[in-house]
């Protein structure tokens, strides 16, 4: 067994490193890719195939694996670029080709493009004559993508005023976390991370990620603190996921991949440490499938999640009882309306007892699974139809093990994002007063019929209201100030609260939206396109009025090449420390992807500083900052030998330092700089003492 993964972990650092592909062709390195595919290694996969289409970008097998591989691990929406230059080579590259490009499209928020090829696949499932099970399959499956993509556009125009933040360093890492689970007063959190530190054997599976292990961590001084190993008995040297908390924090629930998945409880000693973990009752496992669970606050009704027979198909969530004797009685499946032909899971029992929410690939979704809400009638003794609870915790992709607090103020949940510090974050949200019960979701107002009779009160008559007209925003790009230029995304959110508008193209190189906002808001335009820098943009779009309004706004992309340099305005530091601020992971994470898009450059980043302090010590923390920016970049997979991490202190100001606000402020600065074009030196090691060392 230690050999098998010694030997996995070799081919991931040798392919890592160039040691075994320095050399190669395109077919090779595709052969290497598909070999780490097929063991399940699929990030490690998608940097061997972009190595291929560096050697060969009309690859058409590298081209349609990469963009495989990014529909099944993160950024999603990249995918459509290889997928389209995959069929583009070759039509019959694969015979869901068309769903792919659809599928990449839906998850990048582009509804339009996405049901273009849904109904393209559509007519070519017709086109076959529908003679098997498997084309009629995938033509429910591909309707149904369609009635989700017009369920996006309707909930992504309407947003709820839900605010989600990062819960920090403290919680996340470059790897990913998810399985978040909170005590009733939010003192106490655990959840289920694959980093490194794992107890698992040899510490990476066959996919080349560490094994799963629990953590804990406790809120203090107004923020989560670090998270700690919950260690032995709890973690053991295979995989350990928590799945539940109990209100008061002293029964801890946790999943096993036993008897085809089983539930079990731990519970915490008077000294804080954990009993060893056990199955939990007899009448809940069984050797089918059981995989979340959630107990009411009074302890005497239990939800879980089960695939068994019984139920309508797929994972079901079902419930049961605890008798006079502390005895949980038979499970009962929740049936309809909450329970579909498809799939529930992660069920969350609020602390009413009455409101149930949970997460579902069915009902009225945008993608994936979506998080749903339902209401137990007492008078009728029946559930009540399920109301997503909206955008922006629902999307497009997978939305899943969403809880809350005990004031109702706050959820938590799991989500992939731009800020994000890795691969999954775990995010706190603030859920608004009017959007917390079953009722209010439900009720939610419908936009308020502009042309409504209202009262003269002065003369008590009534007059017709003037219609308000919607705002609309034009973004232009133009490529080096000067030419109209289509881009690979273009995304607008929300400045507060990041939540994304929908945005669509109405002309080469221009991007339309549509507000309907009370009040001024401002937001941030991002453009990213292979070959230039990105670009942010705020802008500030008016109250709706009586009056048509339209914002037009340029955005002007550089192209890159050597000599290139600019200032990375959006990556902050702590006061005189290393670490960033959660703001800069938004900045990091573009100019990772961008490095990663654009592998033929060599790059230095620079730390400036001010002149506060002696030209030794800011020549120290400029060059550790740099160090901090390209270490984050080797964490998400950039090759350490394009990158050259150098301090220049306050040597280099932009403006006089005599002024923090006109002056010092700008002189603390991150530059980014193309230092050289061509063939990377494959066979630099990651670990690079030049780029790494402090």
């Amino acid at each position: 067994m230690k050999k098998f993964y010694t030997y996995l972990l070799w081919i991931g650092l040798s392919l890592a490193s160039g040691h075994l592909i320095a050399q190669s062709a395109d077919a090779d390195l595709v052969a290497e890719g598909d070999a780490a595919y097929n063991i399940g290694g699929k990030m490690l996969a998608l940097e061997t195939y972009e190595l291929a289409l560096k050697a060969n970008p009309n690859n058409v097998r590298a081209n349609f694996m990469a963009g495989k591989c990014i529909l099944e691990t993160i950024d999603k929406g990249r995918a459509s670029k290889y997928l389209q230059k995959a069929y583009e080579l070759d039509p019959k590259v694969s015979k869901d080709i068309l769903f792919l490009i659809a599928e990449s499209y839906h998850l990048g928020f582009k509804f339009d493009e996405a049901i273009d090829y849904y109904q393209k696949y559509t007519t070519e499932l017709k086109a076959g004559g529908l003679k098997t099970t498997e084309a009629k399959n995938s033509l429910a499956k591909t309707e149904k993508r369609v009635k989700e993509c017009e369920n996006a556009r309707k909930f992504t125009a309407e947003p709820n005023a839900y605010q989600s933040t990062n819960a920090g360093d403290g919680v996340n890492s470059i790897h990913p976390e998810y399985g978040v689970a909170v005590n009733k007063d939010e003192t106490m959190m655990v959840f289920t991370s694959r980093r490194d530190g794992s107890t698992g054997i040899g510490n990476v599976d066959t996919d080349l990620q560490f094994y799963e292990d629990i953590y804990i961590s406790y809120f203090k001084d107004g923020k989560w603190q670090p998270a700690k190993n919950i260690g032995s008995p709890i973690n053991t040297e295979y995989h350990d996921a928590s799945i539940g908390l109990s209100p008061d924090g002293k029964t801890l629930y946790l999943y096993k991949d036993e008897n085809g998945g089983d539930i079990y409880v731990s519970e915490m000693n008077e000294d804080s440490t954990w009993t060893d973990p056990h199955p939990i009752d007899q009448q809940v496992n069984s050797k089918y499938n059981e995989n979340s669970i959630s107990i009411s606050a009074d302890g005497l009704t239990m939800f879980f999640t089960s695939d068994r027979p019984g139920g309508l198909g797929g994972i079901d969530i079902w419930m049961c009882k605890k008798d006079k004797r502390g005895r949980w009685g038979k499970p009962e499946n929740m049936g309809a309306p909450v329970n579909t032909p498809n799939n529930e899971d992660g069920p969350f029992i609020d602390y009413d007892g009455k409101t149930l929410y949970f997460s579902s690939n069915a009902h009225e979704g945008m993608g994936g699974y979506d998080v749903f809400v339902s209401e137990f009638d007492s008078a009728s003794k029946k559930w009540k139809e399920p109301v997503n609870i909206g955008y922006p915790i629902s999307t497009p992709d997978n939305d899943i093990y969403f809880v809350k607090s005990g004031d109702s103020k706050y959820g938590y949940y799991a989500s992939v994002k731009d800020d994000g510090m890795g691969e999954k974050d775990i995010y706190k949200v603030l859920l608004p007063e009017d959007r917390r019960t079953y009722e209010q979701l439900k009720n939610k107002p419908i936009k308020k019929d502009t042309n409504q009779v209202v009262k003269d009160i002065s003369k008590d008559v009534p007059i017709e209201a003037k219609e308000m007209q919607v705002v609309k925003l034009q973004i232009r790009v133009l490529a080096d100030g000067k030419k109209s230029l289509d881009v690979g995304s273009i995304i607008v959110k929300g400045k507060n609260d990041g939540v994304v508008v929908g945005i669509k193209k109405v002309a080469n190189g221009i991007y339309q939206c549509t507000f309907q906002n009370s009040s001024p808001q401002d937001y941030i335009v991002s453009v990213e396109q292979n070959g230039y820098m990105f670009e942010n943009l705020e802008v500030t779009v008016p109250a709706m009025s009586e009056i048509e309004q339209l914002v037009r706004r340029d955005v002007k992309l550089q192209k890159l090449k050597v000599g290139f340099v600019t200032v990375l305005h959006n990556i902050y530091f702590d006061f005189n420390k290393t670490s960033f601020k959660i703001d800069s992971y938004k900045e990091l994470n573009k100019l990772a992807r961008l490095l990663k898009e654009n592998p033929s450059y060599r790059v230095e980043i620079a730390g400036h500083t001010d002149n506060v302090g002696s030209n030794d010590y800011n020549q120290q923390l400029s060059h550790r900052r740099a160090v901090a920016v390209v270490n984050y970049l080797i964490s998400r997979r950039v090759d350490a030998s394009r990158l050259v991490a150098q301090g220049y202190g306050e040597t280099q100001p932009m403006a006089s330092n005599d002024d923090e606000r006109e002056g010092r402020e700008f002189n603390r600065r991150t530059e980014f700089k193309i230092i050289s074009e061509g063939k990377s030196n494959l066979t630099t090691s990651p670990t690079n003492t030049t780029n790494t060392e402090f």
